[in-house]
């Protein structure tokens, strides 16, 4: 009975560690699509890191059984993220957050199943909206807003497959309306 609880103890401590393993890109291999560690045949579970020249942290991702799965993250060269993004089975799902280098948000792009699916947000660096795009299959389906750096309103228009469709209006920085008129036949006032 102890010869059984002390093997089940290594295997689950073998296995606890191999799923804690960080690796190093240098130490790992890319073949169809899979993540091996140089010299071995079983696909990679755990934490790939990838380092510049200088040896600074650039990558950070997750993997289970060769595919990106969990966390990823790319820094700047100060440290901060750039970029943090989900996946599942190499598949890039939630919402995928960008930042400025100061820390302040500057996308977010919702993913399904590796395409982006639902509404694109874009900010200024001073955090005012950008832009507003609705996105349905990773193509635009719906309204678009576009912003002014001072928050108001700059354009809308529908989208409907990936194509323009509909009217499109036009403001002014103050937010009057100045155009308005099918898209690529928008006359301003």
């Amino acid at each position: 009975m102890k010869k059984l609880l002390l093997g089940l103890f290594l295997l689950a401590s073998a296995l606890s560690f191999a799923a804690g393993r960080v690796l190093r890109d240098k130490e790992a291999e890319f073949k169809d699509g899979v993540v091996y560690v140089k010299g071995e045949n079983k696909a990679y579970t755990g934490t790939l890191e990838g380092y510049n020249e200088r040896g600074v942290l650039e990558t950070r991702k997750e993997f289970k059984n060769g595919k990106m799965d969990g966390s990823s993250k790319i820094f700047y060269p100060n440290g901060k993220v750039l970029s943090e993004a989900t996946f599942k089975d190499g598949n890039q799902v939630g919402v995928q957050k960008d930042y400025y280098e100061d820390g302040k948000i500057k996308a977010e792009l919702p993913y399904k199943n590796d395409v982006i699916e639902g509404t694109m947000k874009e900010y200024y660096p001073n955090g005012k909206l950008k832009s507003n795009i609705s996105m349905k299959n990773g193509k635009r389906d719906g309204l678009e807003k576009i912003y002014y750096e001072n928050g108001k309103l700059k354009y809308e228009l529908n989208y409907k497959n990936g194509e323009p469709y509909g009217n499109m209006k036009l403001y002014d920085e103050t937010g009057n309306l100045v155009g308005e008129g099918p898209y690529f036949e928008v006359t301003t006032k």
